[in-house]
């Protein structure tokens, strides 16, 4: 199989030297390209060798089989961990000597401020060796800044990527897990607990790696201060530590604490998605039942209860975010108290040199270390579910049949002459694009497609589980004759079905009986012993004509009953399961719109609708004046220090000169005002972080819950043109954002803007001129910002639309995975899962790249900031003194990390914002017309059940062709109709219309009411569908019954009795109050398709419609639903659309649809007597008995509804030759 994306951008970090490699320099070409114009996934450079998901899985598979193997030879249970390992240790430790030098140069800086400070404490203009020397500190320390910002970023950009390699090698791992799943395995976990691995838990490892080697450096660092601060002020320090280290077990307890919050939240997203996932995949039913409510209700609760958790979670971030802001000012409060209140006196450098060497320790003991602890414990719970899944049983793989010898295909010509009539109603024949999981086709075409597949295959042996249930007579016959008998007569065939007009053929016949085999034989074996089977097949007289030919294909016919197992894939011959093969973008259709990617700037509209959800306007403002004061109480805290060590030093100066005596200041009253101000900064600093996490979390609720109420409300179309995934991502993925990261980043900016606002406002205060070159830097920094974000926007948004198919290609294998398995496409499947994810692997690294790129740009801007303000102190040393020199030399150096932080952030907020715009887009989509109107019809409508079509025209979409053309029919009260045609014909195009899952043109009117005048619900709650995929929903068994709980338990056992299914649900062990497997998986396709019968009962509407219920059940099973719909429902109207002739020959009247349009519609007998006629041709095809017992099934009813007081079987004379009885003529005096 062709590689899925050819022809990549080589990737320039290949050829680069060292100086580009450093400096990020063979990124330029690409910012150019997205300067000019937006960047498209061609733009983007191919993954390294090293990178490759392929490569990277088997890796990790290798040292992880061989960990398994180890486990099970010392009886111990294998350890994930230990088999990553042992396979990333070696690459990882390199990286810890960065961790070194840079921290290293973290505990340098301070000491040369010091030394600075000193030179303007003992001032002397005459002294140019002093001056000189302190030249030379300032040298060594922009020297020091420059090489942080350099080996930062390097740093940054290895440990992120080798997350990126865990990351990929342990989705390759997952999926290929996946693929291998047994049965058992499939039980104990869902699809949705599955993505939610490859999209939450591996996301994990991204983050670990960048923490990790601050476990020991953080504890090493803290040392190498402690022994600086205390060569500093002495003992003092200790107290400043001991705050630090108790500060510590005091995040760390908040790290505790938010895991175990985590862990709950994530059961809650996990069920909150699951609904989503069961909501948007059923939403036809939901529709049509008129259940949006009952969802509704389930996910908000859910939803309650997850926005509960993420609150607290939230506020314990807010309060980790504000302790971490207001450390660094409660530990330079204790230990100044504690040396000034020891009797020292406070200088200018000894303060700043403190403040500095804190600030250094800070960042990492406050940030990185418990950081660290925090990611650690969340990768060790991900690799924890992980391990688990992996160990989960897998089916045995057996060894590979060699290829058959030379025969490859088999009369191909053949099969695919019944597709070419549907190829042609498709607009682009074999390329049109199908939706997701089929949806554009009809179950026939989906059915055929299926066995086209399995025929291109050239089996050995086949496997055909029922297949021609889902097509109507002709095409099955077709299918039959010409494919399963022809094509495959080589072929060991094995053919489970219900159709047993088809058991002739069979050389082998195979009764099932729940699970058990109740007989085996040849067909007229059978017919001699005449067991129940002869009772299912009418008798015929025909054996004679079509007895097996000797070289007809061996058949070996099953027919099961409705509690076989294997039906339970068979309800879903979904297109989805081959989904595989999909094309290359450029030829997609129309049907499928492309994921639209906004482009631009993030707007304004934006931010104010994300604030305006969370709160007023009145709440919002206070927040502002809340930001600002927190800021000047934190800068007013470090002033007043300088402002004390200034006193105190003019003091020392004035009282030397008469006799050496240190005059004391008056401590109450500098401590006083010091402790107002360090309180101060602490109450509004926790006070803003709970505010805005309040503000934001519940903006987030607000739009959850808008977009749901949209999505529930949009027409049906919508979800046939996005695929599920599309759609699911915005509920996981976006939603997950504005929970989680969005508040914490929008906090985490605004708190690094106002610090850089106020370091930059100190710098000027103390040194005017500093405004002169900060306004070039201003602008150099204001375009690099724009630059860079042109095109980070556009990588940001690669990142998102390459990583879809990587979920929605896992969901799909998951959803067909059996199919899979009996293609052995399993291979071809990883090769394609591998494809998405380096194609997302590509979008990665450039965001890893371009954000680096972009850090060290801007830290150039700092440090050019800091050697401004070093060396422009000391030429203006003449007007300076020593604190306000130690103030802002001090806040420059903080501003290196900080002021990229900060920028990152502005654009992280902007790139998360795109999230807020896809919900807020999502929040107004197309509506359908509203639930309720105005016009309420009466409670007891419709209870004739009168439906006429006027006239009516329906397409599925504005731009679409029509389905149903000029469709003018009455269906009278209490009717039974069957309608029948070829697949594709419209005949679910009716209903369509009739529940208005699209407004129909023209009009149908029901009982005397227009329904496009009445309220949606109003109009589907009143007829009732047994649709032709049956649905149920997890959750209980008396939920998906009566999801509003308006019956009593009488009733709804009644109705399970009715469909016998009572003693299935009393085996349950909680009975009707048990959960039911994802998606009612654990009942089969039959016992679903009575559940549905169930609830048709239940409801006891006037009008019902079936939507070839029967197709896929067995004729026991069949039987059973057609005798109870016959009597439960012989006062109703009802509408069957039907393959099987047989469950509608007894209807009367029948509809009979060819593209679109009504050709024929009359009473079965009286459409038999027409030899033209389109059903009399549809009969025929089913085989000379069959046809003939058809006939005569609509002759007795016929005669039965029209006369029936005359025993008509003796003196009837029927002339048939000018194609209408005669009889009529006879009868007309007598009656």
């Amino acid at each position: 199989m062709l590689p899925v994306y050819q022809e990549v951008k080589p990737n320039p970090l290949q050829g680069a030297n060292l100086c580009s490699r450093v400096f990020f320099w063979w990124l330029n070409p690409l910012f150019k390209i997205g300067h000019k114009r937006r960047l498209e996934e061609d733009d983007m450079y191919s993954v390294l060798p090293e990178d490759r998901s392929q490569h990277l899985g088997e890796e990790l598979q290798g040292f992880w089989d061989k960990e398994v193997l180890r486990a099970e030879n010392d009886a111990q249970k294998p350890s994930l961990t230990r088999a990553i390992i042992k396979c990333y240790w070696k690459s990882y430790l390199v990286l810890g000597i960065f961790t070194l030098i840079e921290e290293s140069a973290k505990v340098i800086q301070p000491i040369f401020l010091g030394k600075i400070i000193n030179y303007f404490e003992n001032y002397d203009p005459m002294d140019s060796v002093a001056l000189n020397t302190a030249y030379a500190y300032a040298t060594v320390l922009t020297v020091c800044t420059l090489i942080l910002a350099i080996l930062h970023h390097l740093y940054f950009y290895h440990v992120q990527c080798a997350g990126m390699r865990l990351r990929i090698a342990m989705c390759h791992m997952i999926y290929r897990k996946a693929l291998r799943l047994s049965n058992m395995a499939m039980g104990k976990t869902t699809t949705g607990q599955i993505v939610n691995l490859l999209s939450n838990d591996v996301n994990k490892f991204d983050q670990v790696t960048v923490f990790l080697h601050f476990l020991w450096a953080g504890p090493l660092q803290a040392i190498a201060v402690t022994a600086l601060l205390w060569m500093e002020i002495g003992i003092s320090c200790l107290a400043g530590m001991a705050v630090l280290i108790i500060l510590l077990p005091f995040q760390s307890c908040f790290g505790k604490l938010f895991s175990s919050l985590r862990s709950k939240t994530a059961t809650f997203t996990d069920a909150r998605i699951r609904t989503m996932n069961e909501v948007i995949t059923g939403i036809r039913i939901i529709k049509m039942y008129a259940w949006e409510k009952s969802f509704s209700d389930l996910v908000t609760n859910l939803r309650k209860k997850e926005i509960s958790k993420i609150l607290r979670s939230s506020y314990l971030r807010g309060m980790n975010l504000a302790s971490f802001f207001s450390a660094s000012k409660i530990i330079v409060f204790v230990t100044f108290t504690t040396y000034v209140l020891l009797g020292n006196v406070i200088t200018a450098s000894r303060v700043f040199v403190a403040v500095t060497l804190y600030g250094a320790v800070r960042l990492t003991v406050t940030l990185f270390f418990p950081a660290a602890i925090e990611k650690v414990s969340e990768a060790i719970i991900s690799i924890r579910r992980i391990q688990n899944f992996l160990l989960l049983d897998e089916i045995s793989q057996r060894n590979r049949q060699p290829p058959s010898d030379g025969k490859k295909m088999v009369h191909v010509q053949d099969f695919t002459a019944f597709w070419d009539k549907d190829l042609q109603l498709l607009e682009d024949g074999d390329l049109t694009v199908i939706g997701d999981r089929g949806t554009t086709l009809s179950g026939g075409q989906k059915a055929r497609v299926n066995l086209a597949r399995a025929v291109y295959q050239d089996a050995d042996i086949y496997l055909l589980d029922d297949p021609l249930s889902a097509v109507d007579a002709e095409v099955s016959r077709h299918l039959f004759e010409l494919c399963i008998c022809q094509t495959l007569h080589e072929k060991i065939t094995i053919l489970v079905t219900h159709q047993l007009q088809y058991l002739k053929a069979a050389s082998q016949i195979l009764i099932l009986k729940d699970g058990k085999m109740v007989q085996k034989g040849t067909y007229t074996e059978f017919l001699k012993s005449g067991i129940d089977f002869g009772s299912l097949l009418k008798k015929d007289n025909e054996e004679s004509e079509q007895l097996p030919v000797p070289g007809t294909p061996t058949l070996r016919n099953r027919t099961f009953s409705e509690s076989s197992v294997w039906s339970q894939q068979s309800s879903r011959p979904s297109l989805k399961d081959g989904a595989v093969e999909t094309q290359d973008t450029e030829n997609v259709p129309v049907t499928l719109s492309d994921e639209n990617r906004s482009e631009g700037k993030v707007g304004f509209q934006a931010y104010k609708n994300y604030f305006r959800a969370g709160a007023h306007w009145i709440v919002i403002i206070f927040l502002i004046l809340l930001n600002t004061a927190a800021q000047v109480a934190y800068v007013l805290q470090d002033w007043w220090l300088s402002y004390w060590a200034n006193q105190q030093s003019t003091l020392n100066v004035t009282v030397n000169g008469g006799g050496n005596v240190t005059m004391k200041l008056d401590l109450n009253w500098y401590l006083g005002i010091y402790s107002g101000l360090t309180a101060a900064t602490v109450l509004f600093g926790i006070a803003r972080s709970l505010l805005v996490f309040y503000v934001l979390v519940n903006s987030s609720q607000t739009l959850h819950n808008k977009m749901f109420e949209s999505i529930l409300k949009a027409p049906v179309l919508f979800f046939d043109r996005n695929p599920i995934g599309r759609i699911l991502n915005r509920f996981s993925k976006d939603i997950g954002h504005l929970d989680d990261l969005l508040p914490l980043t929008v906090l985490d900016f605004i708190q690094t803007l106002l610090q850089v606002v106020g370091v930059v406002s100190v710098a000027v205060a103390v040194i005017p001129w500093i405004a002169i070159p900060l306004v070039p830097l201003g602008i150099v920094f204001i375009f690099l910002r724009r630059y860079f974000l042109e095109t980070s926007r556009d990588v940001k948004r690669l990142e998102s639309t390459t990583r879809s198919p990587v979920f929605s290609h896992l969901s799909s294998s998951l959803q067909g995975l059996w199919t899979i398995r009996a293609y052995k496409a399993e291979e071809r499947c990883q090769e394609l899962f591998d494809a998405h994810q380096d194609l997302h692997s590509e979008a990665w690294f450039l965001f890893l790249t371009t954000s680096r790129w972009f850090a060290v740009r801007l830290d150039a801007i700092c440090a050019m900031f800091v050697i401004v303000v070093a060396f422009g102190s000391l030429i203006l040393a003449k007007t300076l003194d020593a604190g306000q020199v130690g103030l802002a030399l001090s806040y420059a150096l903080t501003l290196m990390g900080m002021f990229q932080w900060c920028v990152r952030q502005s654009a992280e907020v902007e790139n998360m914002m795109i999230s807020v715009e896809r919900v807020i887009e999502y929040t107004d989509l197309e509506k359908e017309a509203p639930w309720e109107c105005q016009k309420r019809p009466p409670p007891t409508w419709p209870h004739e059940g009168v439906i006429i079509f006027d006239n009516v025209n329906f397409m599925y979409s504005l731009d679409g062709p029509l389905v149903l053309k000029h469709l003018t029919a009455l269906i009278k009260s209490r009717e039974k109709v069957g309608i029948v045609g070829r697949t594709g014909a419209g005949k679910s195009s009716l209903i369509s219309a009739l529940f208005r899952l699209s407004e129909p043109e023209g009009k149908i009117w029901i009982d005397k009411i227009l329904t496009t005048e009445i309220g949606l619900h109003d109009l589907r709650k009143k007829m009732s569908i047994i649709p032709q995929e049956p649905v149920l929903f997890t959750g209980t068994m008396r939920k998906n019954l009566d999801p509003f709980n308006e019956h009593t338990d009488e009733e709804l056992w009644n109705a399970l009795q009715e469909v016998q299914l009572k003693e299935t649900i009393e085996d349950l062990p909680g009975k009707m109050d048990t959960e039911l497997a994802e998606s009612g998986s654990n009942f089969s396709v039959g016992q679903r398709q009575l559940v549905c019968l169930a609830r048709a009962i239940l409801r006891k509407n006037q009008i019902l419609i079936i939507d070839e219920a029967t197709a896929n059940v067995d004729p026991r099973t069949d039987e059973l639903i057609q005798k109870k719909i016959r009597e439960k429902f012989a006062h109703c109207t009802v509408l069957t659309i039907a393959h099987r002739l047989n469950t509608i020959i007894d209807s009367d009247r029948i509809m009979v649809l060819d593209s679109g349009r009504l050709k024929e519609y009359d009473e079965p007998y009286v459409l038999l007597q027409n030899k033209e006629s389109l059903f009399y041709k549809m009969v025929q095809q089913l085989g000379k008995a069959e046809a003939a017992a058809l006939t005569e099934t609509a002759k007795q009813v016929y005669f039965k509804r029209n006369y029936p007081h005359i025993g008509h079987t003796d003196h009837m004379v029927t002339n048939t030759s000018n194609g209408q009885p005669s009889t009529l003529t006879i009868f007309e005096t007598a009656l």
